[in-house]
């Protein structure tokens, strides 16, 4: 079946805008993911740029991993729920538990709470977060047709991404000009909330069966042994799945080798990008990069559906991988501030690429019934792979944030992913 319909991409765009079940959809994931970017951006003020903290590779990696930790815990039982309870009811009620969640780690901020009482508050709202984001994935090919699913997944999750973008740097630069600390973070968290609050209540307005799973799966079993029953069920579907397991593999190094590139980032605006003493400077410096990083995903968005038309899919991963390759090397070994935004850029192009060839294959390789343990196990990837990377960060990070030889390394290991998934095709053919 080809990847893209044969009379180009911008005719099709327009007939998938005007698809209402998909504009509905994509607005529960913008509204969404709009929230997590000024939350994760309140989060990223309050820990590591407030006056009275240093930021060293150690602190920024444990830090990040500790906020995604617990959804290597809550993951495979949120699969089960997305693939044994209504979506659509999962996607509602999940916003509006994250909205609350939101609301009171603001008010335990504004009342002098610990860090350890706003982290595990924080810490809850990611881990829904990441069971939200499998089920949207899992839903989306519920509300578009198969011929169009290359293109939907190019401008979905992609935009989704560009508004996380746009919401942190627009929290950033606020919270910069307002002074680190102290009420600026707590109006970042009550902005989340509301955008939550938005998300949750868009998708209770779906039909409640329209987003999957089969009726027939709907009737959860009671208990932790049917649950852990189900949970083995979606792996062995997985292995049965060769397509949908080796694109994990791409995903996985991808998400490890840009964890490990992110903690630099975040080290040498705090220390070398400006001034140690002046954290303002500093965050203001992140949110140019993380500006340029969701300019390149929607640049992707945009390149995907053309670069993978006519069954390319593959040779579009291979490639994504490749540039996202040489922009590892490029970001790790310059601290010009020109050329560091052009290499997060191009980062963002190559890894949310890559990204789209990936979603579509998994989409494609498996059952309804199982999308939701799935794309879960996806998203399980994505963190695990990331928290390797914060505990290799502190060995590989300087105390500058500058990688050096080891950005190249990184770099390579793109190649090789490449080549890999270049001479292995037929382990990924959808």
């Amino acid at each position: 079946m080809p990847e893209t319909p044969r009379d180009g991409v911008l005719p099709e765009l327009g007939r998938l805008v005007r698809t209402a079940r998909y504009r509905h959809l994509v607005g529960v994931r913008l509204s969404g993911q709009a929230a997590d970017g000024v939350f994760q951006a309140g989060l990223a003020s309050l820990f590591f740029f407030s006056p009275e903290r240093q930021a060293t590779p150690a602190g920024v990696a444990l830090a990040s991993a500790v906020l995604l930790l617990p959804f290597t815990v809550v993951g495979p039982w949120a699969g089960v729920l997305l693939d044994r309870r209504p979506r659509r009811s999962v996607l509602g009620f999940g916003n509006l538990l994250r909205a609350g969640l939101a609301l009171l780690t603001a008010a335990a901020l504004l009342g002098g709470a610990g860090d350890v009482a706003v982290g595990v508050l924080a810490l809850a709202v990611l881990s829904v977060n990441r069971a939200l984001l499998a089920g949207l994935s899992a839903a989306l090919p519920h509300v578009v047709p198969p011929q169009r699913l290359v293109l939907a997944n190019s401008v979905t999750p992609t935009a989704g991404t560009v508004a996380a973008g746009a919401g942190a740097a627009t929290a950033v630069a606020a919270t910069a000009a307002a002074g680190t600390g102290g009420h600026a973070d707590v109006v970042a968290l009550g902005v989340a909330a509301g955008g939550y609050l938005l998300s949750g209540l868009v998708a209770l307005r779906f039909p409640r069966e329209l987003l999957g799973p089969p009726p027939g799966h709907v009737a959860a079993r009671p208990g932790l042994r049917p649950a852990a029953a189900d949970v083995a069920a979606g792996v062995r579907h997985l292995r049965q799945r060769p397509a949908a397991a080796a694109a994990l593999g791409l995903v996985a190094w991808h998400r490890w080798a840009f964890g490990l590139t992110t903690v630099a980032m975040v080290v040498l605006c705090r220390t070398t990008l400006a001034d140690p003493d002046d954290p303002a400077a500093g965050l203001a410096a992140l949110g140019v990069l993380l500006t340029a990083v969701a300019a390149g995903s929607g640049a992707a968005a945009v390149l995907a559906p053309w670069g993978a038309r006519r069954g390319r899919v593959h040779a579009w991963i291979r490639a994504c991988l490749l540039l996202a390759g040489a922009a590892q090397v490029l970001v790790g070994l310059t601290d010009e501030r020109v050329l560091l935004a052009v290499g997060a850029l191009l980062l963002g192009l190559g890894g949310q690429g890559a990204k789209i060839g990936v979603d579509t294959v998994v989409q494609r390789s498996v059952d309804d019934a199982y999308r939701g343990r799935v794309f879960t196990a996806y998203d399980l990837v994505f963190n695990v792979s990331y928290c390797l990377a914060c505990g290799a960060a502190v060995v590989l990070v300087p105390a500058d944030g500058r990688l050096g030889a080891v950005a190249a390394l990184l770099g390579a290991g793109y190649a090789v992913c490449a080549l890999v998934q270049g001479r292995g095709r037929s382990r990924l053919r959808d």
